[in-house]
């Protein structure tokens, strides 16, 4: 039986109104399967695909909509091409040493590849469009951090046929199925992006045209943010840890346990993998800076077409645009700080500090005292004074970037995925705010698999008629596998 709360009464006008209905499902981090009997890369094995349960959902919210116009959203990390590190045997195209390690560069040729890759991973998924949309119903596919690399055409038209040839006989409309690489939005209604601009770690300095480069001879490569440079150069190498999850944000004290029960007994390796990993990250962000200040980004026919598309004046676009942060490439210290590098050196100091005092002809209590208490004592001051802004800011400020969209386009409600943490927040009498989480596999434990924790695989279903929406904020991974919504008119 499923739960549900109205935190405001359900109105008459919600029943006898045409509406629309919008199922939103941001997140799913769809990826290749990797099986290892050790647990690592855990969040990559077929156990935990969601391709069944998606399908369900998706028969269920056709079902529901009787009246109702349907809209299935996928807001953004539909895909998740950062985890695909798998290179082929027989590459048609040259692959660097550095690719082998970590996975193809995100040109057009070999995000292609990585796309049908992760697309013989799940038929299942293909299908579930396929059906959806051969009954003449709207697909929205929003581009997110993770799979922007479906800005490549190549990799769109690849998107549309997989779906029209599962399609097969039945009818298929190609208009049904439209790509979005900022938001969606329905006038008066509903506002629907992914939500990585709003995050200094995973925005991209020119959104609607982020590539280095252009078609010809220099393959256009696309300029990845920080967070998915780290995904790729760091988390495909230090598999125990989960990238959907926050798990690998530890003390300095729990890290050294991680390295105790999971590396020190084996092969695998972390340090120098984490080291050489972020001075990658480091050299990577130093390249797309420089070469972004030489870019002509196309960016004023896409701003005109997505303003015509939407109705919205030039000026409003332009203050969607304000609301977004700027990418963190500016900010060094900051990347050294998510890097763990600051601590890092803080502790090579201390280490030739405490060298220097035993060298010097001082009295053996001053050996000992300032290194046991002086340093410890700078080490916690320099944590309080640095700490600042981190990866979970954005979950802060979310709410109070949707009330803005609110009010700048009239919308009742304001959607946004991201930071896989699902909430619906009232932002005033006729707007509602939602964080729709993520369907990715998040474990309880940390390290390796295990159960899944509960509360994910969350989406929202929200009903818009002329004067009033019903907001439903619902969950499926939950014993018995039926669903749990809150909801808010």
């Amino acid at each position: 039986m499923r739960a549900c709360y109205d935190l405001i009464g359900r109105t008459p006008e919600c029943e006898k109104t045409m509406s629309n209905r919008y199922l939103v499902v941001s997140d799913l981090h769809l990826c290749d399967v990797e099986e290892h009997t050790d647990g690592w890369k855990a969040h990559k094995s077929a156990a935990y695909h969601w391709d069944e349960d998606f399908a369900q959902l998706i028969e269920r919210f056709v079902t529901e909509c009787q009246d109702a116009t349907p809209t299935l959203i996928l807001n953004g990390d539909t895909f998740d091409f950062d985890l695909v590190s798998a290179v082929p045997d027989l590459p048609p195209w040259p692959v660097s040493a550095s690719e082998r390690r970590r996975g193809l560069d995100p040109t057009a040729d070999k995000s292609l590849w990585k796309f049908e890759r992760l697309l013989e991973c799940h038929p299942l998924f293909i299908e579930t469009l396929a059906a959806y949309v051969a009954r003449g119903n709207r697909l929205v596919c929003i581009f997110g951090n993770h799979d922007r690399e479906l800005h490549f055409p190549e990799v769109q038209r690849a998107f549309a046929s997989a779906i029209a040839n599962a399609a097969g006989e039945r009818i298929f409309d190609p208009r049904l199925v439209q790509f979005e690489p900022w938001f969606y939005l329905v006038p008066n209604e509903i506002y629907v992006e992914h939500g990585n601009q709003y995050d200094h770690y995973t925005s991209f300095r020119h959104l609607l045209d982020p590539v280095l480069g252009e078609h010809g001879e220099d393959a256009a490569t696309l300029a990845l943010p920080m967070g998915n440079l780290s995904n790729r150069f760091l988390m495909t190498q230090m598999g125990y840890f989960n990238p959907h999850a926050s798990d690998y944000i530890l003390k300095p004290f729990a890290y050294v346990g991680h390295w105790l029960r999971h590396y020190a007994f084996s092969r695998r390796g972390i340090v120098f993998k984490w080291l050489f990993g972020s001075v990658a990250v480091l050299l990577q962000l130093v390249t797309i800076k420089s070469k972004l200040a030489l870019a002509r980004p196309k960016l004023a026919a896409r701003r005109a077409a997505i303003a015509e598309r939407f109705g919205l004046t030039p000026e409003t676009l332009r203050a969607l645009e304000r609301l977004q942060e700027q990418p963190i490439t500016n900010r060094f210290f900051r990347i050294l700080r998510e890097l763990w590098m600051d601590r890092v050196l803080f502790a090579l100091l201390m280490i030739a500090g405490t060298i220097a005092l035993a060298v010097v002809p001082i009295p053996l209590w001053i050996k000992l005292m300032v290194p046991l208490s002086a340093f410890p004592l700078l080490f916690a001051i320099y944590e309080a004074l640095a700490h600042g802004n981190n990866i979970f800011s954005v979950e802060r400020e979310l709410p109070g970037v949707a009330r803005r969209i609110a009010l700048l386009l009239s919308v009742k409600v304001v959607t946004f995925g991201h930071t896989h943490v699902p909430r619906l927040v009232p932002l005033g009498p006729d707007s509602t705010f939602v964080d729709t989480g993520t369907w990715a596999p998040i474990m309880r434990q940390v390290g390796g698999g295990g159960e899944l924790a509960p509360g994910y695989r969350n989406y929202l279903v929200a009903e818009c008629s002329q004067d009033a929406a019903r907001v439903e904020l619902r969950c499926s991974n939950v014993a018995p596998r039926q669903d749990t919504a809150v909801s808010r008119v």
